[in-house]
């Protein structure tokens, strides 16, 4: 079983650790609103703002974010108009390679106007220390590329995740799986602060396998997908080919169970990059269904 600690903000401003923070397991952040009240406000009737919780991870410096509230509606069937928020736990797992936690959180709404409010120790931030296994890192990582720019303000990743699933298909009316296509699915989403025509967005990835041994790579293009208020570039789609089986015949191929990348934008002659090697863990094929 996997440990998992728990950290709690607290409104006195006081920090408790619950459980050691682990490589491999869980740590989950509870936070009070009322360290961060400011920036939510009430705008045609209902109630704006939100608070992000943010973990960089040293020394890979991988961030991780995701909201400490969350909405109460009008109705409980949505989508009710958001009439308040309340406290709501941020859990994530702890990468096998960290040795420290950084957590700050941004309180802030945006409407016809901007609030901005952030807890951070007057920009210390609050640190906490990794134990439990030796950190594990693959002896053949994504290279950095020379000559890249590491500018964060100009190009960095928005959502990342990944996925290992069994594609084929499953009898009709439901019935089990009677054979295996695991293949394992990439999506990144980047932002990026400007671009223009024949401006490229890419990633360079490498899989490995359950001892960290290389077993594939490729640079994958991103697409434009810049529709909204952010200029984002995007790829969706499987990086890997597991093994493939049916009644009477395997192909089997190497387990994938850990994905690192790293991400690049080239515009006006000039490549640029948030700096980060990224990584994402993946499950065994024995615990993959559709």
């Amino acid at each position: 079983m996997k440990s998992k600690a728990v950290i709690q903000f607290l409104r006195d401003w006081r920090e408790l650790q619950h459980g050691a923070i682990e490589r491999n397991g869980r740590v989950k952040v509870e936070y009070d609103m009322q360290r961060l009240p400011k920036c939510f406000t009430a705008w045609r009737g209902a109630e704006f703002g939100d608070i992000t919780a943010y973990i960089r991870f040293h020394p890979r410096g991988e961030i991780i974010r995701g909201s400490v509230v969350a909405p109460v509606r009008e109705q409980e069937i949505q989508p009710g108009m958001v009439i308040g928020h309340v406290p709501a736990p941020f859990e994530t797992g702890v990468p096998d390679d960290a040795t420290q936690a950084e957590i700050w959180f941004h309180n802030f709404y945006q409407t016809s106007a901007r609030c901005d409010a952030w807890d951070s120790r007057f920009g210390r931030n609050y640190w906490f220390d990794i134990g439990g296994a030796p950190p594990a890192s693959p002896a053949q990582p994504v290279g950095y590329r020379s000559g890249a720019l590491a500018r964060p303000e100009m190009v960095n990743v928005l959502e990342q995740n990944a996925a290992k699933i069994n594609v084929f298909p499953s009898l009709p009316e439901g019935g089990p799986q009677q054979g295996t296509d695991l293949q394992t699915l990439l999506k990144v989403s980047a932002w990026v602060r400007e671009t223009a025509f024949g401006a490229n967005a890419w990633i360079d990835v490498h899989i490995f396998d359950g001892s960290d041994k290389l077993i594939h790579s490729e640079t994958l293009t991103l697409t434009y997908a810049g529709v909204g208020p952010a200029l984002r570039y995007e790829f969706s789609a499987k990086v890997y080919q597991g093994t493939t089986a049916t009644p009477g015949s395997v192909q089997p191929r190497p387990e994938a169970r850990k994905i690192q990348y790293r991400l690049y934008y080239d515009i006006n002659f000039q490549v640029f990059t948030d700096g980060i090697l990224h990584q994402l863990q993946l499950a065994e094929d024995a615990d993959t269904s559709a």
